[in-house]
């Protein structure tokens, strides 16, 4: 291929001239013959190159740099050339001031300058192509003495966590401290939540790696020194807000420690689990698994149900009736505790809930309703007034005082009722003397019924009581008078019925 503008000389001749020779590819073909008319045939290619352009050098903006720094880097990796740079080339042109500057790889695209001193520097950059062709750059570098600046601290802002995301790194800088040495301090603020762990000792390290942290908002302080005693301070902040998801988590508590606990028995207990609330493995959302106490494990999941993840209220009511009460051995462990996460108990809108201990703390005047806690649905309450609770007792205490002394005083009377004896009557007026005088009452007694009736007629039973009131009788006057003395004579009277 050739363009027609292409001029042939000598076409058959051992050399062929040509001229006008455009940008391209050009084929050409030589065929010779001998005396006897055979032939042959050979190609050459040709290939115009279009014209070579000279390269660009390029530097950096010109630089202007604060004693006690003094060495920069001189980068011209930017220089661009049609085909390739082969050589680079940096030359100081022009500086007034001491002399020590020193330039380290100037053959190179990228160089180091040191030993810089107050003043201007010029350096040239040379760049030169595979034709030999070059182009220059210039850079200005401007030297100050620094001046006395003050430190200035960097804290890295403000930061904002969401559960249960609980780790961060603050990272710390300062600026116009030189090549001094600096130390850095971290301190949290005394308002700040307590919670949260300093890793690998990093509150006296430039970036402070933090980890635990819990919901609030952190404020720290960076302070820096130098060793000429100049300091500057900075203030970090951390917003740790809660888990949008954690209010459908519930915490499963489980007898059994948290070394103990297998792989394949933490996929036993999820199994259980989805079989206990008709669900599939895979909706039950294992968020951790950690230590209580030396002898317990928590589990903290939540549920996706048909309808959406089960809220963690009913969740946590659900699980409780049926693995605290009525199927309370239906897991591979025994279960000691159910709750949620949150505490979201609403503690009958008279109380707070505990988040610690997940349980109600009552406003002054109310209780809680321990009937509801042992044998309703377990959660806790407030639902009683103190004040009806005491009236309550009070009322009690006295109808119960009453129904004691109504029996009491029952059992006395009954006590002081005696049974009458059968009555046996006998004519006296037929009996001889000596049997009158025995069925006649000691002590001379006489029956008020003998006043009346010439005839008379005493029974046995009336003999009896007789002598019993003698008796009372005597025993009431021995109490008054003291006990007999030998030799005093007791004085018997009648006693009339």
């Amino acid at each position: 291929m050739y363009s027609y503008a292409t001029c042939f000389q000598d076409v058959r001749s051992p050399f062929l001239q040509l001229s006008d020779l455009q940008e391209g590819r050009y084929m050409f073909q030589l065929t010779v013959t001998d005396s006897r008319d055979q032939q042959d045939s050979d190609t050459v290619s040709v290939t115009v190159l279009p014209a070579n352009k000279a390269p660009v050098a390029i530097t950096e903006p010109d630089r202007q740099l604060l004693l006690p720094l003094n060495s920069i880097t001189l980068n011209g990796s930017d220089s661009t050339d049609d085909q390739a740079i082969i050589s680079y080339q940096w030359d100081l042109i022009r500086y007034h001031g001491p002399p020590g500057l020193k330039i380290k790889d100037a053959n190179k695209a990228v160089a180091i300058a040191t030993g810089l001193r107050s003043g201007n520097y010029k350096f040239r950059l040379t760049v030169t192509d595979q034709q030999g062709e070059t182009d220059s750059a210039v850079l200005t570098l401007t030297i100050k003495e620094a001046k006395s600046l003050p430190l200035v601290a960097h804290a890295s802002g403000s930061h904002t966590l969401t559960l249960p995301n609980n780790s961060l790194v603050l990272r710390g800088s300062v600026s116009n401290s030189g090549t001094a040495n600096v130390s850095f301090l971290w301190v949290r603020d005394e308002q700040s939540p307590a919670a949260g762990d300093v890793l690998y000792g990093s509150d006296h390290e430039a970036f402070l790696y933090l980890a635990n942290l819990v919901e609030g908002t952190y404020l720290f302080q960076l302070r820096v020194t130098d060793i000429q005693g100049r300091s500057s301070m900075a203030t970090a902040t951390v917003e740790v807000r809660p888990d949008p998801r954690e209010r459908e988590e519930v915490e499963l508590e489980l007898q059994v420690g948290v070394a103990q606990v297998s792989q394949q028995q933490k996929e036993t207990v999820v199994r259980q689990l989805a079989a206990l609330l008709h669900v599939l493995d895979s909706d039950i959302a294992l968020k951790g698994l950690h230590g209580q106490s030396d002898i317990s494990t928590v589990f903290r999941f939540s549920v996706q149900g048909p309808d959406g993840t089960f809220p963690g209220p009913k969740l946590a009511r659900l699980l409780r009736n049926q693995l605290l009460r009525e199927k309370s051995d239906f897991l591979l462990f025994k279960v000691l505790r159910v709750d949620t996460v949150m505490c979201l108990l609403l503690c009958s809108g008279r109380g707070q809930c505990d988040p610690i201990t997940k349980s109600c703390s009552c406003d002054p005047l109310w209780m809680e309703n321990p009937i509801r806690r042992l044998l309703d649905d377990g959660e806790s309450n407030c639902d009683w007034c103190v004040l009806y609770v005491t009236i309550s007792c009070f009322v009690t205490i006295i109808f119960l005082l009453s129904i004691s002394w109504i029996c009491v005083c029952c059992c006395k009377r009954g006590r002081r009722t005696k049974v009458r004896k059968k009555t046996k009557y006998t004519i006296l007026d037929n009996m001889d003397e000596q049997e009158r005088m025995e069925l006649q009452p000691k002590y001379n007694i006489k029956h008020r019924s003998t006043e009346h009736n010439s005839s008379l007629m005493m029974s046995e039973s009336e003999l009896d009581i007789e002598q019993d009131n003698l008796f009372n009788y005597g025993k009431a006057r021995n109490r008054a008078n003291g006990a007999v003395r030998n030799g005093d004579t007791l004085s018997l009277c009648p006693v009339e019925g």
